[in-house]
């Protein structure tokens, strides 16, 4: 009798990506995995500070060449993780300020991304972490919102060189 096995609830599964469920699925039903995990803090643990060199860390004098060089909607969402109160950021406030869907974003999610390396010439950098928190769904399994994190220096300093500190 086989007892080993994997137990995960319907809310962690829909809180997973679309990448990580088909890895999932890939894994159960025993066809080699197929799907390429982003390179990202793997934490889930939201008071650990996992230490990564590709998470980037902005000086105030950083902060302000990335911002310059930002598009009209992706600078709506440093705004507004500027203005948060912590480090920690809802990705619905993003869309609301920006006037569009959470599923909407994926463009200022890749404009943030592709600034980040090219102000750290980091291939592997990324901004924003998304894996300490699980993402929020309606009841008709719709992604609706989700909490998101920076460093704390990257967050002082947008603060410190939007004006906000």
């Amino acid at each position: 009798m086989n007892t080993s096995g994997i137990f995960i609830t319907s809310d962690h599964l829909k809180s997973l990506s679309k990448q990580e469920q088909d890895l999932l699925f890939n894994i159960i039903s025993g066809r080699s995995p197929t799907v390429e995990m982003p390179k990202t803090s793997l934490s889930t643990d939201p008071s650990s500070e996992v230490e990564d060199e590709h998470f980037v860390e902005l000086s105030p004098g950083q902060a302000r060449e990335f911002y310059a060089g930002c598009s009209a909607k992706t600078r709506k969402a440093i705004d507004v993780i500027a203005d948060s109160d912590s480090r920690r950021f809802q990705l619905a406030d993003v869309a609301k300020a920006i006037g569009v869907k959470t599923t909407e974003l994926t463009g200022v999610w890749g404009g943030l991304t592709r600034r980040s390396k090219t102000i750290t010439g980091d291939d592997s950098a990324y901004l924003i972490d998304w894996n300490k928190h699980e993402g929020i769904w309606d009841d008709e399994g719709n992604y609706i919102d989700h909490t998101a994190e920076v460093t704390e220096l990257t967050y002082r300093s947008f603060r410190k060189a939007l004006g906000r500190s």
